[in-house]
């Protein structure tokens, strides 16, 4: 029997060549094993840096929205005192704003202190004078709550800025609303004294122009009273 012989006996029985295939198909497979480990290894530590990339952005979204919610609160407020309306307003208990026009309002006349009347006066002239133009009063809202804030507007995520607009239309409205309020109930007020007294109006046709009448008078009362246009 040759050497060729041999060795195609050992190849069917398992010999030598069957052994170095199968520690080549060991080696192959532990490579695939390790590659597999490595590629899980790869993927978690880009899933651990990318939900830590999400936690720190949503903490300096967070921190943001924070500062613009205080400098909302703040500049709200320095309206408020622009406007005049701390003077003349009460906070209740529940945190609502009150105002009670009995307590300026005397025999038909609006009989305000001499602080209250200068800061409703002033107030008035200046809440005239910003709501004339509303879209140059919300870019100033706008810019004060930012410098407040101690943030740029470039620095804001779109959503932010969405939000910070509509906020600060929102406040602008509010603070609308109650400057007209306070006009319109010290002029409800007033009105009820004319009815009380109706010769001091002189003669009315009929009802309805007695009424308007009324209305007007109260609304001049209150704006010779504040030097300003009553809000409409």
């Amino acid at each position: 029997m040759t050497e060729a012989d041999r060795r195609a006996l050992r190849r069917l029985a398992g010999g030598e060549g069957a052994v170095r295939a199968s520690t080549d198909d060991l080696q192959g497979l532990l490579l695939q094993v390790v590659f597999a480990l490595l590629m899980i290894f790869m993927i978690a530590y880009f899933i651990f840096v990318s939900a830590s990339k999400k936690e720190r952005e949503e903490q300096v979204l967070d921190l943001n929205r924070q500062k613009l919610v205080l400098a909302l609160e703040k500049t709200a407020e320095d309206h408020r005192i622009r406007y005049g309306l701390n003077a003349l307003m009460t906070q209740g208990t529940d945190g609502s704003r009150v105002f009670n026009a009995d307590d300026h309002v005397k025999d038909g006349r609006l009989e305000l202190a001499p602080a209250a009347k200068s800061a409703f006066a002033q107030g008035s002239a200046a809440v005239s004078k910003d709501y004339a133009d509303v879209p140059s009063l919300a870019e100033t809202w706008n810019a004060e709550v930012l410098a407040s804030a101690g943030l740029a507007s470039e620095a804001l995520t779109d959503d932010e800025r969405a939000w910070l607009a509509k906020e600060v239309a929102d406040r602008i409205e509010s603070m609308r609303l109650d400057a007209r309020g306070v006009q319109r109930a010290l002029a409800a007020r007033l009105q009820l004294s004319l009815i009380a007294h109706p010769d001091t109006l002189g003669s009315a046709p009929d009802a309805g122009a007695l009424a308007d009448e009324i209305k007007r008078k109260s609304l001049d009362l209150v704006k010779e009273a504040i030097g300003a246009e009553v809000l409409p």
